[in-house]
């Protein structure tokens, strides 16, 4: 699947999630958890912007910071028991 493919994928999935979310939606949108959400945004790998206090994400910065990692070689995650 290309890249364009999966940006073009993810926008459908998340066709009904504002433009505009909260960290704590965010999560609740993407494979990422509410502290992984906050380690991208503190590591400038998920662009964010604080308005009153609080931070606010683009959705198109979520789709793209989905893409990139999972284009990321090395880094996978398995659930359960690995298979040999």
């Amino acid at each position: 699947m290309t890249r364009e493919e999966k940006v073009a994928e993810l926008e459908r999935m998340l066709a009904k999630v504002p433009d505009v979310m909260s960290p704590l939606r965010a999560s609740k949108c993407s494979p990422f958890g509410r502290n992984k959400v906050y380690e991208l945004i503190k590591n400038k790998d998920l662009r964010a912007f604080v308005f009153q206090g609080s931070y606010i994400i683009a959705k198109v910065d979520l789709i793209e910071t989905i893409v990139d990692y999972s284009e990321r070689k090395g880094r996978c995650y398995s659930i359960g028991r690995e298979v040999k």
